[in-house]
């Protein structure tokens, strides 16, 4: 008769090491925010005091840094497409930046740039849309102040 061999559960150490490694791994695919980090984890059955040991080492390794991380992700997403300040502080939050982080983010992005510029560029990717108040409108959803609409589309915009 053959033995039976029996796999003994992980011990807590075993299982710590075993979740340090999948986030690695999960942090190696692209770059992360800590709330993205911290929600794989939970999801993955990590206890909170180890979700929290391993933010921090993530942290001190440089594995995880919000605050660089907000900028990247700003820049190339304007690069990819002009918007407002108020559309691209949503879509920081939405991707689980901190207030604080956001605002820093903002501040180094939009340096040097001018955002009615950008809406300007944007008019004129679209230069199909001729009426003022449809170009008001998508000045509007991408996130431009009334300010810049007001001076690039005028009053028949609103």
């Amino acid at each position: 008769m053959r033995a039976k061999t029996h796999r003994s559960a992980d011990t807590p150490d075993r299982a710590a090491e075993r979740l340090e490694q999948a986030a690695l791994r999960y942090l190696t695919r692209r770059d992360r925010s800590e709330a993205q980090v911290r929600a794989y984890l939970e999801r993955a059955g990590a206890a909170p005091a180890l979700v929290v040991t391993l933010l921090a080492q993530f942290r001190r390794r440089g594995y995880v840094n919000d605050a660089a991380y907000a900028v990247r992700w700003a820049e190339a997403r304007l690069a990819q497409r002009p918007m407002g300040r108020d559309r691209l502080d949503a879509e920081l939050s939405a991707q689980g930046f901190e207030p604080p982080t956001i605002a820093a983010a903002l501040r180094q992005v939009y340096e040097g740039r001018i955002e009615q510029e950008l809406a300007w560029a944007l008019l004129q990717a679209r230069a199909g849309i001729r009426t003022q108040a449809k170009q008001a409108a998508l000045l509007r959803r991408h996130g431009f102040s009334e300010e810049i609409i007001q001076q690039l589309v005028g009053d028949e915009g609103s």
